[in-house]
């Protein structure tokens, strides 16, 4: 068994991830070690599951987190944790990204008005993407994806008001913690998130803002209204998996009770099928049919017409 930094506590549990990244120095330090950019300052504009709407209740035990926050710069970072893997994640991450330039979009004509050029007043909007279930085939478990040019690998950037240099339209990061190892080759400060979230040991030591971090994991430190909270979900997510271990079951059993309903059923035509060709060669007599199939001389009647 993997030994881990705190026993009872899952960082990526909603709880959790949440006392992280409402911590704004910490959200900070987190997007510029991963995304590459420089950070100043950083504010949360939404940190309850901002795209809920578009969501099963069922995606709720999916996705631990789901947060927005804004740099000074007035880029957008879209921060999601995932703790079961789902069906076509990556379009919907991609249809988060694009609902949020268009939320952008409104707001700046509402501010502007119609008439007003819109273009040169949308910022970027980036995800980065903490995730339990890995999505990718090999062993990195830290990786981003941008614009380029198809034959030169070239970035495409464009020019951000506000901003000095020029910016990847879209840029989409992404950290599978099941692929963590202590020898993994990353840069360090990208690393420790990994060993954050993973609840692995630090392989180096750490700066004030990691042992911010996780302290905030330290569960004996929380009030008992965050103990409660915590331990309620946490049973919930258990029955919920429970409750997903017996539907699986149940369909194996109902699966293998139905092929073999369906295996006699075919048998049962076969039969049939092979006995009315011997009636209508004259091999067997309809009376010998009927006594060996189990069934009338109606019933024949109807598949010798059939």
């Amino acid at each position: 068994m993997k030994k881990v930094r705190h026993e009872h506590v899952k960082p990526t549990e909603d709880l959790v991830a949440k006392k992280i990244f409402s911590n704004t120095e910490i959200t900070s330090a987190f997007i510029s070690d991963i995304l590459g950019l420089s950070v100043n300052c950083t504010k949360i504009l939404d940190g309850t599951q901002i795209h809920s709407s578009f969501e099963d209740e069922i995606l709720l035990y999916n996705t631990s987190l789901d947060v927005l926050a804004e740099l000074d710069d007035g880029t957008q970072v879209i921060i999601e944790i995932q703790v079961a893997k789902q069906l076509e994640f990556l379009k919907r991450l991609w249809v988060y990204i694009c609902n949020q330039v268009s939320k952008n979009m409104d707001t700046i004509r509402l501010q502007l008005g119609r008439t007003s050029p819109i273009y040169s007043e949308l910022i970027p909007v980036y995800s980065v993407s903490i995730l339990e279930k890995n999505y990718f085939d090999d062993d990195r478990a830290i990786r981003s994806f941008s614009l380029r040019d198809d034959d030169t690998n070239k970035q495409l950037k464009v020019d951000v008001k506000g901003i000095k240099e020029k910016r990847n339209l879209i840029t989409m990061a992404f950290l599978e913690l099941s692929k963590y190892n202590p020898d993994i080759r990353e840069n360090y400060n990208k690393k420790r998130w990994l060993e954050l979230f993973s609840n692995q040991p630090f392989t180096q030591s750490q700066d004030e803002i990691i042992e911010s971090a996780d302290s905030l994991m330290e569960y004996k430190n929380w009030s008992e209204e965050e103990k409660a909270m915590y331990d309620e979900k946490t049973r919930k997510y258990d029955a919920y998996v429970d409750a997903l271990q017996y539907k699986y079951v149940e369909g194996i059993e109902q699966g293998i009770e139905q092929g073999i309903e369906q295996g006699r059923s075919e048998e049962r035509n076969n039969s049939i099928a092979r006995f009315i060709k011997y009636v209508k060669l004259g091999v067997i007599s309809k009376k010998d049919a009927c006594q060996d199939l189990g069934l009338t001389e109606k019933e024949l009647e109807k598949y010798l017409q059939a």
